[in-house]
């Protein structure tokens, strides 16, 4: 057991019980590292935490992550604190730091004593290159707004992604980023994997199984918990092109053989699934095409960055904010009870609007009861007049 001092008046304890686990927390032997991950905690809202318990949403984009964040925010906020992120490229956006991984922000944590999830998310390639490809289009890919994009014809924008297929959608953080000994195979049986290293539990989802992901996750976080669909891009400005895309696209052979080579799909994906995917695109197959080079991607991705002249900011990215705040809280705890019904919902929690609302409805219900007393008084009135007039 080794004690650490940190900041001089928290002290936190860990099992170090391998040589393994020791060096993976050297990193916190530096007092500048241990500067800039206290600030990341703060920026993360990580310092402003309730439980001890966190839930770390480390994926790749495209791959039903925010369905997930959504999902346990409405659910699990009383008992988790959940964070979404995907790259250290957010840490330098959100926080301007350098020189810190996802990973050290994750071990750190557990450094400090907490109970950690980190949780990843697998998507078939496919679809996955589709809607990555998607979630940029207009701002990247063609330098335009999505509302121009959704007019364009069909063939320019297969066009376009058949050229930089192979570039697209590419990683898997469980394998490449987690630094975890990877499980000789996936659980076809449960459907997920739970590997814990360093005292942190680390799970891998797979997107085609989101239909089971209320049970999976009800019983691990011992919470009974409704996914809810979020964020979805036929939802968005795009969503006519899209819609058009997916209903027409047919993928060249050679694009589907390179797939099937996939090191993340074959892992993934059993024998029988592959087998079925497969055959699901073959059945929408076309020719042969030839794509860029890695050369000439990085040339279309170099003057596309320098065209690029619309900032791409996501606005409503979340159902649940996950703002803990009274109002949010009551609000949150409408909504799970509607889902938890199997009522279709489409609200979303913004802490000013649900502060509002919440105003809004103390405001009436003080006007009822204010109406209430003020009508007292003219029943009364109202009852003795007839009397009255009966004994005259």
């Amino acid at each position: 057991m080794i004690s650490q001092n940190i900041n001089n008046d928290s002290y936190v304890n860990i099992n170090l019980n391998t040589q393994k686990s020791k060096n993976v927390f050297d990193f916190i032997n530096s007092n500048e590292k241990i500067k800039i991950l206290n600030s990341l905690n703060e920026v993360l809202n990580i310092h402003k935490s309730q439980n001890n318990n966190l839930i770390f949403i480390y994926s790749a984009p495209k791959v039903g992550s925010t369905s997930i964040v959504s999902s346990l925010r409405m659910f699990c906020s009383d008992k988790y604190d959940i964070i979404h992120i995907h790259d250290e490229e957010m840490l330098r956006v959100l926080a301007h730091v350098d020189g810190i991984t996802i990973n050290e922000v994750i071990l750190y944590n557990k450094f400090l004593g907490k109970n950690i999830y980190v949780i990843d998310i697998y998507r078939s390639p496919i679809e996955r290159k589709i809607s990555t490809f998607f979630e940029k289009i207009g701002t990247f890919h063609f330098n335009d707004n999505d509302q121009n994009v959704n007019k364009y014809n069909v063939n320019k924008i297969i066009n376009r992604f058949n050229n930089i297929f192979p570039f697209i959608g590419l990683g898997d953080h469980f394998m490449d980023k987690y630094n975890i000994n990877l499980p000789e195979k996936f659980d076809f049986e449960k459907k997920y994997l739970l590997v814990e290293t360093y005292g942190v539990k680390y799970i891998k989802l797979r997107l085609k199984d989101s239909h089971i992901w209320n049970s999976i996750l009800s019983n691990i976080f011992s919470t009974n918990i409704c996914i809810v669909k979020d964020y979805q891009s036929n939802n968005k400005p795009i969503k006519d092109i899209y819609n058009t895309f997916n209903s027409c696209y047919k993928i060249p052979e050679n694009l589907l053989n390179d797939t099937m080579k996939c090191k993340y799909l074959n892992y993934y994906y059993s024998t029988e699934e592959l087998k079925l995917y497969y055959d699901q695109w073959k059945n929408k197959s076309t020719i042969y095409v030839t794509p860029y080079t890695f050369e000439q991607y990085k040339f279309y991705e170099e003057i596309t960055i320098e065209n690029a002249h619309i900032d791409y900011i996501q606005i409503d990215h979340y159902m649940d904010e996950g703002c803990k705040c009274k109002a949010c809280s009551i609000k949150r705890k409408e909504i799970s009870l509607k889902l938890l019904n199997g009522k279709h919902i489409s609200e979303r929690i913004f802490h000013t609007e649900a502060k509002s609302e919440l105003i809004q409805k103390r405001a009436d219900k003080i006007n009822r009861i204010n109406n209430l007393i003020s009508n007292i008084p003219k029943k009364n009135k109202q009852n003795k007049v007839p009397g009255m007039m009966n004994k005259l």
